[in-house]
């Protein structure tokens, strides 16, 4: 992948007429690794970095050579006996235990730190006296941006912290507008920027590459809205940086992978325009009904786990933005694209992936809260549960500057992108279906007597 600072350079000016895109967007992240309670914090999570004061700043955050090798040393350690599996099962009031205990000491190993290194969660058991988690793991370690991912496949596994976070504000995520981001334009600057649109027309002039200054001026900084978990939080970081990719993609402000052109390529590729389009893109879970055993202990989730979709928007001259009610038929097959394509585009963005990540743990959360399991179970996790146990701080995202790319096609067309991500983990959880086959799952979780993970017997 090339940098994110190539932008309007690297597309071919060919023809007469100009389609200009503005967007925005923003990643959260901090300038230097830095551990708290035990949680290793190196400010990359999608690669980008944000400053103190909420701002993209648009650079990579690679790691030193030396603090990779400190890494690879520590999950070497931690590896001796975490081969990849096809079923590996964690105890949630054990993995409670084990963090609870290592926060107090100051030490997270790294298989509590990233639940024993289980790639996704597909089971949920609940027993008399505790919830067990199971689904695909493997050996842990980090790449070259800082990801910690498994060490065959190179995705990223869960993070206990992102559990955390989804059982804490589980109840968040059932009420209001649940777990969100979005990333779009001020009125101010939509008014703004329809007025230059305006006088451009008054003028007979296209946009050309030039006029980048200007849109980017006239949209101004766009805003970030989080609902449902803690703006400082990692989780919400994975939020807006798959945000921030899904658009960056789109556009083209930053090479796209040959299995997913952007936008700009799909219309100069057919010398096709939007006309005056401004579609609204966000992605959404994308699961199957989930299957329970009869008596309501046993949950499997299924499906992709995550879907990009797309609606037209229209701004009236004041910059209020509604919906059209219709689709652009490009800006539809893009998005049709992304989803089909996404576990291929994760594996070159390993950003979708932990979002992924984010909407299992989500919808695992809104399962164990929905159907009582703690209760039922008995099992106290005051450290999963309560605020008494600090999360890892991260800077909070509060606003993006705008920018353009151009490419020249065979039509005038003023094209602008918004966008965000939606987990509605609890309408996940409420489609279900019964499937009493699920209960064969209860001798093969079966849990040894010294152990807080084991793999499938």
């Amino acid at each position: 992948m090339s940098s994110i600072d190539k932008r309007v350079n690297k597309f071919s000016f060919a023809s007469r007429i100009t389609m200009a895109l503005a967007l925005c967007f923003m990643f959260a992240s901090v300038p230097e690794a830095t551990a708290q309670n035990g949680f290793f914090n190196n400010g990359v999570v999608g690669g980008v970095n944000i400053s103190t004061d909420g701002v993209v700043n648009g650079s990579r955050a690679a790691l030193s050579k030396e603090m990779i090798k400190q890494l690879e040393d520590s999950f070497a350690s931690d590896n001796v006996d975490m081969e990849k599996v096809a079923l590996r099962f964690v105890s949630t009031k054990g993995l409670e235990a084990a963090y609870r205990k290592s926060v107090k000491e100051g030490n997270i190993p790294n298989a509590v730190r990233y639940m024993a290194g289980l790639q996704r969660i597909e089971y949920i058991i609940r027993t008399d006296d505790d919830i067990v988690l199971g689904g695909p793991a493997e050996p842990i370690h980090v790449d070259a941006d800082g990801n910690v991912v498994g060490k065959e496949s190179g995705m990223p596994v869960l993070n206990t912290e992102d559990f955390i976070i989804a059982l804490r504000h589980a109840n968040e995520a059932r009420q209001g507008q649940g777990i969100s981001v979005s990333i779009d334009p001020t009125e101010a600057g939509a008014k703004n920027y329809q007025a230059l649109v305006n006088e451009m027309r008054r003028k007979r002039m296209s946009f050309q590459p030039e006029h980048a200054s200007k849109v980017e001026e006239a949209f101004g900084p766009q805003t970030i809205r989080l609902t449902g978990v803690p703006k400082n939080s990692r989780f919400a970081q994975i939020l807006v940086s798959a945000d921030y990719k899904m658009k960056r993609l789109a556009m083209g402000l930053e090479e796209t992978p040959d299995f997913l052109p952007s936008l700009l390529h799909m219309a100069k590729a057919k010398n096709k325009g939007f006309g005056q389009s401004a579609p609204r893109y966000w992605m959404e879970c994308n699961y199957e009904p989930c299957s329970v055993s009869s008596d309501g202990d046993i949950w499997k989730l299924s499906g992709t786990g995550v879907r990009t979709v797309t609606q037209e928007m229209q701004f009236d001259k004041d910059g209020k933005r509604s919906a059209k009610g219709k689709t652009n038929r490009m800006a539809k097959r893009w998005a049709e694209s992304m989803t089909k394509k996404f576990t291929q585009l994760s594996k070159v963005e390993p950003v979708f992936r932990e979002l992924r990540n984010l909407m299992d743990l989500s919808v695992v959360a809104a399962i164990i809260t929905k159907e009582n399991m703690m209760k039922k179970s008995n099992v106290h996790a005051p450290a999963f549960t309560s605020s008494d146990v600090q999360t890892s701080n991260w800077n909070v995202p509060a606003k993006v500057p705008s920018q353009c790319s151009f490419v020249k096609i065979a039509g005038s067309t003023i094209f602008t992108a918004s966008g965000g991500v939606t987990v509605d983990s609890f309408g996940v959880a409420a489609k279900t279906k019964v499937d009493d086959s699920l209960k064969t799952m209860v001798a093969k979780a079966a849990a040894p007597s010294d152990r807080w993970w084991w793999n499938a017997k």
